[in-house]
C-alpha cells in the first residue's frame, strides 16, 4: 500500500528510551527493547552518627568550620593512618554543617560514581538521564557538578576513605579537579585519605590527623567505656598510643566485659604482651561479618594491601621495620634491610610506606631514620608467623653484622625477634640461643647485669640441650654467663667459669682462635679486677699480640685488647704507653664508626683519664663533657657509664676498678 503524501517518519525533541513509529501495519508488531545489564547500586548519602564526643580535635574542627563558612575554591583533605580518626572529624563537621542548614552528602570513595549520580537526582536531576550517562563517565562528572553548582542550598560533600587515587579520577591525579573531586562556590568539599602525598592532592589543603594525647586520650577511653570515671585510664590510653580506634575498642571491651575487666588496669595487664588481642575481645557478640576498618589488625592490613597493590616490596619492608622499630624506636636508614631491592626500588618502597602513613621520617644533622607508631609496629608484628621465618632470620643476621652500636635499639629489636620463636618453630633452637645471647650482651652494656645473667643462663640451657657441651653456641653462652658474673663483682665465680671455658675452647677451637682469645682477654680483666695490674698487663700483651697476628690491627676485638692494655698501663702509671694506645684506638674507631658511636666515646673517655693524670684539666673537662653528652643520649642520663663521665668532669672520686670490667670481648 502506498503511503499518502502527508505521511512523515520523523520525530522532534529530546528522546529517552525507544521510539516506535508505524502506519498501515497489518499483523503483529514486536518491539525488542535493549536489556539494561547494569546492576542497581543502592547507596546511602547519610553521614555516620557520632556515638561519643569528639576529643582533641577542636582546633582542627574550628579551622574546617571557618573554611566551610568562608567558602573555599579548593577541596580540603584530612590525612592520617587508618584508625586515627579522620572519619570521626569529618562526621563532626557534617553535624555542624547540618545544624547550620547545609545539605550533607556523604560518599564512600569505593562507590563514588553511583553516589555522585544519586546526589544529582537528589538535586532534582531527571533520573532518566542517568541511563544516557552511564557509558560516559566524563560527561556524567560534568553533569553532576552542574547540578551541584546550581544547588539552591549550600552543601557539604564528604568523600570518605579516598585511599585509591584512581577512584575519584582514573585518568588524572585528584588534585587536578577534573574528576569527581572538584570544588564549587555553592559548597565545601572534604576528603579523607591515608595518602599523605602533596603531589597527589595539590592544590588542596591537607590537614593531618594524629593520635590523641594526654587527657584527651584518657577522656575518650572513659567515654567509650560508658563510665563517669575510669581507674587506670591514663596508663591504658598511653599504652594504646592515643590511637582513637584502639581507644574505642578498649572502651567497648570495658563496657561489655566489666566482670573480667572492672577497670583499665586489669585490661592493660591482660593486653600488655599482646595488644592485638583487643580485636578478639572487642568483636561483636553475635556472629556475622566484621568490617575490617573497625579492627586494629584490619585497618593496617588494609593499608598493607593498598601499598602492596603498587609496591609489593614495601610489604616485607614494613614487617622488617616492625621488628627493628619496636616500642616506637626510630630505625636508622643504614640499619633497614633492603630485602633484595635496588636503590631505586628501595626508595620507592620507603616512599610508599611514608605516603600511606605507616612510617614516619626523622631527620637530624647526623642521619635519617624511619619511625613506626608503636601500635602499628606491634600490630604488624603480631601478624607475623611461620611464613615470615626467612624475613625474621634475615633481620637477625643483619643485627649481628651491624655490630654493637646502640644497646637500647638492639635490645628492643632482639626482644621482638625472641617473641616470634614460639610462633615460627622453623626458626629453630639456634635462633633462640643467638637472639638470647645478643640480648644478654645488650643488657650488660646497659648495666642490667642480673637480667643479663638470667638471659645467658636460659640461652646456655637451650644450647646444651639442643647442641651439646662443645657446640660454639654453648661455649659462647658460658662466656656471656661468666661475664655477667664479673660485672656483678662475683670475681671468683667468674674466674672459675672462664678458666673452665678456656680449657674447652682451646681443646675444641685451638689456642689462637678469636673466641679462645676472647676468654683469655676476660681472664686478664679478672686479674685487673683483683688489683693484679702487672699480671693483667702481661696477659693483655699476649692477647694483643695474638689478635694482631690472627685478626689484624683494626678488628674490633684487637682494638678492645689494645684499649685494655692501655688501661693496665695507666693503672701502673705508664702514661705514655696508655696515651699512645688510647689515641690509636680512638683514631681507628673515629674513622670507622664516627664520633657518635658508643665505642668511640669509650675510647675518648680513656683519653680524658690520661689528660686528667697529666693535670691537663681543661682538656680533660672538654673530653668528659663530650663523652657525658654522648653516653646520656645513647645509654640514658642515669646509666653508670654516664655518671662516671659526669663525675670525672667534676673531678670527684670514682672507683676506677668498675670502669673497665668485661669490656670489648665478643664472647
Amino acid at each position: 500500500m502506498a503511503s499518502p503524501p502527508e505521511a512523515h517518519n520523523t520525530a522532534h525533541g529530546d528522546l529517552y528510551g525507544v521510539l516506535v513509529q508505524a502506519r498501515d501495519i497489518h499483523g503483529g508488531v514486536t518491539v525488542h527493547l535493549p536489556r539494561d545489564t547494569s546492576p542497581i547500586v543502592d547507596v546511602s548519602l547519610d553521614p555516620p552518627r557520632l556515638a561519643t564526643s569528639v576529643r582533641g580535635r577542636s582546633d582542627l574542627l574550628s579551622r574546617l568550620c571557618q573554611a566551610m563558612e568562608r567558602g573555599s575554591s579548593i577541596p580540603h583533605v584530612l590525612i592520617g593512618p587508618g584508625g586515627f580518626g579522620k572519619t570521626t572529624v569529618a562526621a563532626a563537621l557534617a553535624e555542624h554543617a547540618r545544624a547550620r542548614g547545609r545539605t550533607v552528602f556523604w560518599v564512600r570513595a569505593d562507590a563514588i560514581t553511583p553516589s555522585m549520580l544519586e546526589i544529582a537526582v537528589e538535586l532534582a536531576a531527571a533520573p532518566e538521564e542517568i541511563d544516557r550517562l552511564k557509558a560516559a563517565p566524563k560527561a556524567a562528572t560534568r553533569w553532576v557538578w552542574r547540578h551541584l553548582d546550581r544547588s539552591p542550598t549550600p552543601w557539604l560533600l564528604v568523600v570518605d576513605d579516598a585511599d585509591r587515587p584512581e577512584e575519584p579520577d582514573p585518568d588524572h591525579r585528584p588534585g587536578e579537579r577534573l574528576g569527581w573531586m572538584r570544588s564549587s562556590p555553592k559548597g565545601f568539599v572534604l576528603v579523607t585519605s591515608r595518602l599523605d602525598d602533596a603531589g597527589l592532592w595539590a592544590p588542596a589543603e591537607m590537614l593531618r590527623v594524629g593520635p590523641l594525647s594526654g587527657e584527651d586520650a584518657s577522656a575518650a577511653l572513659t567515654e567509650h567505656a560508658r563510665v563517669p570515671e575510669l581507674s587506670g585510664a591514663d596508663a591504658l590510653a598511653e599504652r594504646l598510643g592515643g590511637v582513637p580506634l584502639a581507644l574505642a575498642l578498649a572502651g567497648r571491651v570495658l563496657a561489655t566485659h566489666g566482670v573480667l575487666f572492672p577497670d583499665a588496669r586489669s585490661l592493660l595487664e591482660h593486653l600488655d604482651e599482646n595488644i592485638a588481642g583487643i580485636d578478639e575481645l572487642a568483636g561483636p557478640l553475635s556472629p556475622g561479618p566484621v568490617d575490617e576498618r573497625r579492627l586494629l589488625s584490619g585497618v593496617w592490613e588494609l593499608s598493607l594491601r593498598l601499598v602492596g597493590e603498587r609496591h609489593p616490596r614495601a610489604v616485607p619492608l614494613l614487617r622488617a621495620l616492625s621488628l627493628l622499630g619496636a616500642r616506637g624506636r626510630a630505625v636508622p636508614l643504614w640499619r633497614v634491610p633492603r630485602c633484595g631491592m635496588s636503590d631505586a626500588s628501595f626508595a620507592r618502597a620507603v616512599d610508599a610506606l611514608v605516603v600511606h602513613g605507616l612510617v614516619g621520617v626523622e631527620r637530624t644533622d647526623e642521619r635519617t631514620s624511619l619511625l613506626l607508631h608503636p601500635l602499628i609496629s606491634e600490630t604488624v608484628r603480631a601478624g607475623l608467623g611461620e611464613n615470615d621465618a626467612p624475613l625474621v632470620s634475615e633481620v637477625e643476621r643483619l643485627l649481628e653484622e651491624q655490630g654493637e652500636r646502640d644497646p637500647w635499639f638492639e635490645l628492643d629489636a632482639l626482644t621482638s625477634l625472641a617473641s616470634l620463636a614460639g610462633r615460627a618453630p622453623a626458626l629453630g633452637s639456634g635462633f633462640r640461643v643467638r637472639v638470647g645471647l645478643g640480648a644478654a650482651r645488650a643488657r650488660l652494656r646497659l648495666g642490667r647485669f642480673e637480667d643479663a645473667e638470667r638471659t645467658a643462663t636460659a640461652a646456655l640451657r637451650t644450647a646444651e640441650g639442643a647442641f651439646g657441651a662443645d657446640h660454639p653456641l654453648t661455649l659462647r653462652s658460658r662466656h656471656l654467663l661468666a661475664e655477667s658474673l664479673l660485672f656483678q663483682d662475683r670475681v671468683e665465680e667468674a674466674e672459675r667459669g672462664y678458666l673452665a671455658l678456656l680449657a674447652d675452647r682451646e681443646r675444641v677451637l685451638g689456642a689462637d682462635h678469636p673466641r679462645t682469645l676472647d676468654t683469655r682477654h676476660q681472664i686478664a680483666l679478672v686479674a685487673g679486677a683483683r688489683g693484679e695490674w702487672r699480671k693483667a698487663l702481661a696477659l693483655h700483651e699476649r692477647v694483643l699480640e695474638a689478635r694482631l697476628r690472627e685478626q689484624g690491627a683494626e678488628a674490633e676485638e684487637t682494638l678492645a685488647s689494645m684499649d685494655a692494655l692501655g688501661y693496665a698501663a695507666l693503672r701502673l702509671d705508664d702514661l705514655d704507653t696508655a696515651e699512645r694506645l688510647f689515641d690509636r684506638v680512638h683514631e681507628v674507631r673515629l674513622r670507622l664508626l664516627g664520633d657518635e658511636e658508643l665505642l668511640t666515646l669509650n675510647a675518648d673517655y680513656k683519653r680524658g683519664l690520661v689528660a686528667l693524670r697529666h693535670e691537663h684539666r681543661p682538656r680533660a673537662r672538654e673530653i668528659f663533657h663530650r663523652v657525658m653528652e654522648g653516653r646520656a643520649r645513647i645509654l640514658g642520663p642515669d646509666h653508670p657509664q654516664t655518671r662516671l663521665a659526669r663525675d670525672r668532669m667534676s673531678e670527684s672520686f670514682v672507683d676506677p676498678g668498675r670502669e673497665f670490667r668485661g669490656s670489648g670481648a665478643s664472647g
